[in-house]
């Protein structure tokens, strides 16, 4: 054994571990301990959490910016750089940064930063030091992405422009989480999908504008939950349909006079048409959960999934033997998984891709074996405690050791903390690098101001734009043109003031051109706002359980009960609907 006091000591703990319900020392809610948890538990030699799912989830999420591009200008501290850059993090942010292409760079080597680890401290006490003192990377992005500056994470975008996690997309603007589409602009989790505006949810469709939940759609407006329609307005629940106009059939003619009439590059009539799209859709029959080629499995968004728990978002695959798991594909035999792709044996971990046995790390990417407690690594094996590392081995605290020494360490730096109840944790939530308001957490998990403070989490106070508002000429919401005909190249020198938050935003020219090409007005709410609208609509990463609208038999639904959708039981939803 590697580590023989550690596994001595877990396996003691673990082989009298019976199934049973522990109380959540956040939220205070009970919750339960499976029996196939625990055999997960013995798989990776970990306590069982203290906290509850949920708080795991929140906890996690903490750690991630993967849906809100939120950007700030700040100082780079790499040797001398005194430039300020586009960064996850603020100018009052005591990280420091260095801006992406030195950080990426061998100018600087990780490991000068190494710490002796110190046996009279504890380790999230050192950690917190240690992440003040190594360089962070000022922003993640592919560096295989081309013309995409202001975009989070995602791999190899093209010509993206504020959004968040693109995944192989070209030309996406404002948008978040994203796979093989191009050309849209205010999409939500859309894939395979071209020439789309303001959806959410869509799959293989072209040419669609406010469309949610839609798959193989083309040419359409205003759909909620359609599949192979083409040519259709205004709709719910369809399958296999052409030429419809709020639900109801119309010759072709009629179909194409009808959208001939209506000139959706008026702002005004733009709005009335989606105030009577929500009056459909609040009424459309919603289904509880939405899986595909499931086995054994429980969550929703899932796809080629076998032997899933309480997992949400898990698409591709194929994927199985996975508990607690959100937003990842191709993955096996892991718990506690927040954004991942291609990994195995991973637990209470976000942000891998290519990883095997990696536990309580964060944005692990590329080919990681055996690491704990790190965080932004690279290709690295048996590293624990670590911070920036790239194709290393046998580190702490980012110090070199021999293989030998190293497990020593390990096993001391393990007992030690399994004893003092910190083996087995997350980093906790007040511990964030990141704004709690910026983060994934947010977005699952809402908090005012207040709340955020009085949990001693991470609360950013806004910072104002730098941009100079006297070198531009400023319009108001009204001020804009209603109709798109009507706006001249002279738009891309103004700024216009976001209706909803007062914050001004420019017109890009790709933005222009595709609104003039669609018959689009200009948006007068600012790009981030129109994104956290946006998110609404989504299906949340929990489930409740509340009675069928249809049977009243009792199921449970991503949809949350409390804004009272028509949400049918997966029997009732196909009768009615497929």
């Amino acid at each position: 054994m590697l580590t023989p006091i550690f596994d001595k000591l877990i396996n003691d703990i673990l082989a009298s571990l019976k199934p049973h319900q522990r109380k959540c020392p956040q939220c205070g809610a009970v919750f339960d301990i499976f029996q196939e948890d625990i055999e997960f538990y013995k798989i990776s030699k970990v306590p069982p959490p203290t906290l509850c799912p949920t708080c795991r989830l929140q906890r996690r999420l903490g750690y991630r910016i993967n849906f809100l591009p939120t950007f700030y200008k700040k100082t780079c501290s790499a040797p001398g750089h005194n430039e300020k850059v586009i960064s996850f993090y603020s100018q009052t942010n005591p990280i420091k940064i260095y801006d992406y292409d030195y950080w990426y760079s061998d100018k600087w080597d990780p490991l000068d930063y190494g710490w002796e680890y110190n046996f009279e401290k504890k380790f999230f006490g050192q950690w917190c030091e240690f992440i003040l003192a190594v360089p962070n990377l000022s922003l993640y992005k592919d560096p295989k992405g081309v013309n995409s500056d202001y975009v989070v994470s995602g791999i190899s975008p093209k010509n993206c422009y504020f959004s968040a996690s693109p995944i192989r997309c070209e030309n996406l603007y404002y948008s978040s989480a994203s796979y093989d589409s191009q050309d849209c602009i205010d999409a939500l989790q859309v894939k395979s999908s071209h020439n789309c505006y303001d959806s959410v949810y869509l799959f293989h469709c072209f040419n669609c504008f406010s469309c949610y939940e839609c798959q193989n759609c083309l040419d359409c407006f205003f759909l909620f939950d359609c599949r192979n329609c083409q040519h259709c307005f205004g709709c719910a629940n369809l399958r296999n349909k052409k030429y419809y106009f709020f639900n109801q059939p119309l010759s072709k003619e009629n179909y194409e006079q009808k959208i001939k009439e209506i000139n959706l590059g008026s702002r005004l009539v733009l709005r009335k048409c989606q105030a009577q799209f929500a009056e459909i859709s609040q009424q459309a029959i919603k289904r509880g959960v939405y899986n595909i080629n499931i086995e054994r499995s429980f969550g929703d968004l899932l796809r080629n999934c076998r032997n899933c728990f309480s997992c949400f978002g898990i698409i591709g695959g194929p994927s199985e033997n996975l508990r607690y798991i959100v937003s990842a594909d191709k993955i096996s035999n892991s718990m506690d998984i927040s954004g991942g792709s291609n990994l195995s044996l991973c637990y209470e971990s976000g942000g891998l891709s290519r990883s095997s046995k990696i536990k309580f790390s964060i944005r692990m990417r590329g080919n990681n074996l055996d690491c704990e407690y790190c965080y932004e690594c690279g290709d690295c094996e048996y590293c624990f405690g670590c911070f920036g590392l790239k194709n290393k081995k046998f580190c702490i605290f980012n110090k070199q050791y021999s293989e030998k020494e190293y497990w020593q360490v390990v096993d001391k730096i393990k007992t030690q903390m399994l004893q003092q109840g910190e083996y087995g944790e997350f980093f906790s939530l007040s511990m964030s690098p990141f704004a709690y308001q910026d983060s994934d957490a947010q977005i699952e998990f809402p908090l005012a101001r207040e709340e955020i403070i009085k949990n001693n989490w991470h609360w950013q106070e806004e910072v104002k734009s730098d941009i100079d508002l006297t070198k531009f000429q400023a319009l108001k919401s009204e001020q804009v043109p209603d109709d798109i005909s009507a706006v001249s190249n002279d738009i891309l020198n103004v700024v216009i003031i976001c209706q909803q938050t007062n914050k001004p935003f420019r017109i890009m020219p790709f933005e222009l051109e595709f609104y003039r090409k669609k018959n689009l007005p200009l948006p007068t709410i600012h790009p981030l706002q129109r994104m956290k609208n946006r998110f609404v609509s989504r299906r949340h990463w929990r489930l409740w359980q509340y009675p069928c609208s249809n049977c009243g038999q009792e199921m449970c639904s991503s949809w949350d009960p409390a804004k009272k959708y028509k949400v049918y039981c997966e029997t009732c939803y196909l009768k009615e609907v497929v």
